[in-house]
């Protein structure tokens, strides 16, 4: 199965070994598109503009199986 694992670049790092850790398990049986979002040393500012991020997760949204991401209640302030 091909996932698509979305967690924070350029909201901060914070969390970033708790991705890689997360990706590591999720490699053992699938395939993970964005397995960079794990990279420990990815720092917040990219090369990429933002035009063609959107352009690479579309695309990567579109192959993917499967969508997972590392969410906790109250990120952004946001009540669900």
């Amino acid at each position: 199965m091909k996932v698509y694992f979305a967690g924070s670049i350029r909201g901060g790092r914070k969390d970033a070994e708790l991705y890689r850790k997360l990706i590591a398990a999720l490699k053992e049986k699938h395939q993970v598109l964005t397995e960079h979002v794990g990279d420990l040393s990815l720092s917040t500012v990219e090369d990429k503009d933002d035009k063609a991020i959107y352009e690479q997760d579309t695309a990567w949204l579109r192959e993917c199986d499967v969508v997972v991401t590392e969410w906790y209640p109250g990120i952004a302030g946001r009540r669900i």
